[in-house]
C-alpha cells in the first residue's frame, strides 16, 4: 500500500478533523449542559422524552457501521448482490419488535433488557445471557474501529496502531462524558456525513462510467447480480434462503433482544413513539445499504479483469474500497477525507451507542447487584468508569483483529451467531410459559456451545468446496504496473483474506470427513439460525427433563401471545399493565423494578422490595 500513502491533502485532514472535533464538540455540550442533572435515568434514557426521529436516525446508524461502509461493497464483490435480501428481510424484524417486544417492554420500564429474564425466569439466567452477549458486542466494536483504521491508514502516513487509537479515543470521550443524548445527536450527524461519503463513491463512479448501466453490465458479466439465487443446499454459502433466514433472526436478535436497541426504545416517552422509531429506522437504513450494495457493483466493475488483491494493489480485501476511493479522487481533494469520514463516523456511531449499552448492562446487571446502596454521585462516576473501561477494551480487540487473516466481514458472522441463542431463550420466555428456569439456561448454554463449535470447527474442518467459493475473479486485464499477473481464477480456499476455511490441500485429505463435508461446511449465514433452534430444543428438553411450569400460575405481565386469541393465551390473562398509565402500575412497577427507580438514594430500600418480589415469583 506504499503507492496510496501521501494522497491524504490538507483540505481531507480538515474535513477528516472537523468531524471527530464536532463529535467531541456535541459530547461536551450535553455533559454541561446537564450537568446538574446526573442520574442514570437522564444518562442512559435521556429522561425517556428523546424524539422517536432522532432514535430512528441513531437505530439505522447504530448498526450500519464500518462494517458496511467498507465491507459489505465487499462481500458483494466477491459473492454477489445476494446480500441486498437483507433490505427486504428487515421489515420482518421491525413488525416484530413492534408487535411483540415493544410493549412488553415500555409497560415493564426495563433498565437492561436482560431484567425481563430474571423476572421470567432466574436471575442466574440474566447474567448468563448478559454476560454472553457483552462479549459478542465487544468483539463487534472492535471489529468496527478496525475498519475504518485501516482505511484511514490506507490513505496517510498514519499506522495503523495511531489511526485505531484516535477513533477508540475520540468516541469514548464523547459517550463518557455526554451519555445518550450526546449518543443520538452525533449520530444524526454522522448519519449526513455517512450518507454524503457512500453517496460519493456511487455518484462519481456512475459519471465515469458514463451511466449506472455500464456498472450493471459487468456485474452481469461477472455473475455479481445473483439475486435469485435459489439453491436450497443450505453449505452454499450465498443463497437467497441464507441470507434471508440470516436477516430474519439476526435481526430479530437486534430489534428485539439487543441493549443498544431496546435502550433507545425506552428512551422514547410512550409505545407509540417507539414503535414509530422503530419503522422510521428502515428509512435511512434502505438508503445507506443500497448505496453500499451498489458500492460493491461498483467495485467490481473498476476491478474487472484486475483483482486489487491478486494484482497486489492491496493486501487485504477490507482495503478495497479505500483504494477505489482513492484512484477516484485523487484529482478532487478534500473527497477522500469525506469517504474516510464516512467509514469513521459510521463506527463512532456504533461504538459510541455500544460503549453506553455496555456500560449500562455492566452497572445494572452486575454492579448494583453487589453494591445496591451506592449514592446517585457513585453510580454516575462509576457509569463513565465503566464508558472508559469498555472503550479501552474495544480499543485492545481491535488490535487483536488487525492480526487476523480472514475477510473482517466472515469474522463478525461468526462473532453475530453467538449472540443469536439469547433470542432462542426471548422466544420461550415470551410465547411459551411452560418453559422454565432450566429450560432457559440449557436454551441458552447449549445454543452458544452450538453456534460456537461449528464456528470454529469450519474455521480448518470445512471440506465442501461451496462453502467457501467466491464467484470468479482475475487479473488478465492488469496493467504492467500490476505487482504480478496470474490467470483467470477462483478463490477457492487459495487466498486466507477470503476466507478462513482450509485450503485446497486440507480439502482432499479431509473429504471423507461426514462432519466436515456436512455440518462444518454449514453456510457461515446459517451458524446464527441453527444456533437459535438448538436453544429452543433444547429449552425444551430441559424443560420437560425437570418438569414444565405450570401454565395456570404464569405471569401475565410477562407473557405475550403469538396471536391474541384464547387459542395461544393458553388460558392466561391480560396483562394489566399500559406503559405506566395509572397509580396501580406505578404500585405494581416499584415491586417489578425494584431497584431501578429514578431515585438512586432509595436503591437499599427498592433492593429489599425486590428480593420480596423474586418470593413471589419463584
Amino acid at each position: 500500500m506504499e503507492s496510496a500513502n501521501g494522497y491524504f491533502q490538507v483540505v481531507d485532514f480538515v474535513i477528516f478533523g472537523g468531524i471527530l472535533f464536532s463529535s467531541a464538540v456535541i459530547g461536551i455540550y450535553f455533559a454541561y449542559k446537564d450537568r446538574r442533572d446526573e442520574t442514570t435515568e437522564n444518562y442512559y434514557f435521556g429522561r425517556r422524552n428523546v424524539s422517536p426521529i432522532l432514535v430512528a436516525i441513531s437505530l439505522s446508524v447504530s448498526f450500519i457501521s464500518a462494517i458496511a461502509v467498507i465491507s459489505i461493497p465487499v462481500e458483494i464483490y466477491l459473492f454477489g448482490a445476494v446480500w441486498a435480501w437483507t433490505i427486504f428481510a428487515e421489515i420482518i424484524t421491525y413488525f416484530v419488535a413492534s408487535k411483540y417486544y415493544i410493549p412488553l417492554y415500555r409497560r415493564l420500564r426495563l433498565k437492561t433488557v436482560y431484567e425481563y429474564l430474571e423476572l421470567r425466569f432466574h436471575p442466574g439466567i440474566r447474567y448468563v445471557s448478559s454476560a454472553t452477549t457483552m462479549v459478542a458486542l465487544i468483539f463487534y466494536l472492535g471489529i468496527t474501529v478496525y475498519l475504518p483504521s485501516l482505511a484511514l491508514s490506507a490513505v496517510t502516513l498514519l499506522e495503523l496502531k495511531w489511526t485505531i487509537a484516535i477513533t477508540s479515543i475520540v468516541c469514548t470521550f464523547y459517550t463518557t462524558i455526554g451519555g445518550i443524548k450526546a449518543v443520538v445527536w452525533t449520530d444524526l450527524l454522522q448519519a449526513l456525513i455517512m450518507l454524503g461519503g457512500i453517496l460519493s463513491v456511487f455518484v462519481r463512479a456512475t459519471l465515469l462510467y458514463g451511466g449506472f448501466g455500464h456498472i450493471w453490465d459487468a456485474a452481469e458479466r461477472g455473475n455479481r447480480l445473483n439475486f435469485f439465487n435459489f439453491d436450497i443446499d443450505p453449505r452454499i454459502r450465498s443463497t437467497t434462503w441464507a441470507r434471508v433466514i440470516d436477516s430474519v433472526v439476526g435481526g430479530c436478535y437486534v430489534t428485539c433482544c439487543s441493549q443498544v436497541t431496546v435502550q433507545r426504545y425506552l428512551s422514547c416517552d410512550s409505545v407509540r413513539s417507539s414503535r414509530v422509531a422503530v419503522w422510521l429506522q428502515w428509512i435511512p437504513s434502505t438508503i445507506l445499504v443500497t448505496l453500499c450494495v451498489g458500492n460493491g457493483l461498483v467495485l467490481y466493475a473498476y476491478y474487472e479483469g484486475c483483482d486489487p488483491v491478486l494484482s497486489g494493489l492491496v493486501e487485504k480485501s477490507d482495503q478495497a474500497i479505500p483504494r477505489l476511493a482513492l484512484e477516484l479522487f485523487q484529482d478532487m481533494p478534500g473527497m477522500i477525507g469525506m469517504f474516510v469520514s464516512a467509514a469513521f463516523s459510521g463506527t463512532l456511531s456504533s461504538v459510541s451507542s455500544g460503549v453506553n449499552a455496555l456500560s449500562a448492562l455492566a452497572l445494572e446487571d452486575f454492579v448494583l447487584r453487589f453494591f445496591p446502596a451506592m449514592s446517585r454521585r457513585k453510580i454516575i462516576l462509576c457509569s463513565k468508569l465503566l464508558s472508559l473501561l469498555f472503550g479501552s477494551v474495544i480499543m485492545g480487540i481491535a488490535y487483536l483483529v488487525s492480526t487476523a487473516s480472514s475477510n473482517i466481514f466472515q469474522v463478525n458472522i461468526v462473532v453475530a451467531s453467538i449472540s443469536t441463542p439469547v433470542l432462542g431463550v426471548f422466544t420461550m420466555g415470551l410465547f411459551m410459559p411452560w418453559i422454565n428456569s432450566w429450560g432457559a439456561l440449557a436454551g441458552v448454554v447449549t445454543g452458544t456451545a452450538f453456534s460456537s463449535w461449528i464456528a470454529i470447527s469450519a474455521s480448518y474442518q470445512a471440506t465442501f468446496p461451496a462453502a467457501s467459493e467466491t464467484l470468479p475473479i482475475s487479473t488478465d486485464n492488469c496493467t504492467e504496473n500490476s505487482a504480478f499477473n496470474v490467470t483467470t481464477m477462483s478463490s477457492i480456499g487459495s487466498f486466507t483474506d477470503f476466507t478462513n476455511f482450509s485450503d485446497v490441500s486440507t480439502i482432499l485429505e479431509e473429504e471423507g470427513s461426514v462432519l466436515g463435508y456436512t455440518l462444518y461446511s454449514l453456510s457461515p449465514y446459517l451458524y446464527g439460525p441453527c444456533g437459535f433452534l438448538v436453544s429452543i430444543f433444547f429449552g425444551h428438553v430441559a424443560s420437560l427433563l425437570t418438569g414444565f411450569n405450570k401454565i395456570s400460575e404464569a405471569n401475565p405481565d410477562l407473557f405475550v401471545p403469538f396471536i391474541n386469541s384464547r387459542l395461544f393465551r393458553f388460558g392466561i390473562p391480560e396483562s394489566t399493565l399500559v406503559d405506566g398509565k395509572n397509580i396501580e402500575e406505578q404500585k405494581t412497577m416499584r415491586y417489578i423494578n425494584a431497584g431501578y427507580d429514578n431515585d438512586e438514594n432509595d436503591r437499599e430500600t427498592s433492593n429489599s422490595n425486590m428480593a420480596k418480589f423474586e418470593e413471589t415469583i419463584f
